[in-house]
């Protein structure tokens, strides 16, 4: 009886504790909410959206950005043919036109820095034969929402390693999105 007083006590003092707070500085739920915003707003074919923002995530070199579009495509239920050949998507016949023009953008983006006179006009003349103007401006926010994610994941600790074993993925992180 006493262990059941106990256990009836210990229960109630835990379901009636706040939640606990979540980890990080105030600004991550805001950071969770604005990669929803960028995310929801986008007018493009789901396949071509996962496509181009594992290339970016790929490409920006953030392990949870990759860790956390491998899951969505394996949820999604796409070919791993298509994911293997990501990298090499220009030479690759598992590609559509579509889909290379948007990787070419989506690299052209990706590297915008290291180019001297900003994205190639034959990528985007190429781009703007496939997509519409909207789905041109939906491409541009799911790439740089990529690169965005990367210093924000890696200040907050998600792509860090502990004790030399790997964290969980997006263990900051993971819950909020």
């Amino acid at each position: 009886m006493i262990l059941l007083r106990w256990l009836s006590r210990t229960w109630r003092a835990l379901a009636a504790a706040p939640p606990a707070p979540l980890p990080g500085p105030r600004a991550l739920p805001a950071y969770a909410r604005l990669g929803r915003y960028i995310a929801a707003g986008a007018a493009l074919d789901a396949h071509v959206e996962l496509l181009v923002r594992q290339l970016a995530a790929e490409l920006s070199g953030c392990r949870w950005c990759i860790e956390h579009g491998l899951h969505r495509w394996r949820k999604a239920f796409l070919p791993a043919a298509e994911l293997a050949a990501l990298r090499h998507y220009a030479a690759s016949p598992v590609f559509s036109a579509r889909d290379r023009a948007a990787l070419a953008f989506t690299e052209a983006v990706s590297r915008y820095s290291e180019a001297t006179g900003g994205i190639p006009e034959g990528v985007l003349a190429e781009l703007r034969r496939h997509f519409s103007e909207p789905e041109v401006a939906a491409l541009t926010l799911a790439v740089a929402g990529e690169h965005f994610s990367n210093p924000a994941t890696g200040a907050l600790g998600a792509d860090a390693r502990v004790r030399g074993a790997r964290r969980a993925v997006g263990s900051a992180m993971r819950n909020l999105w």
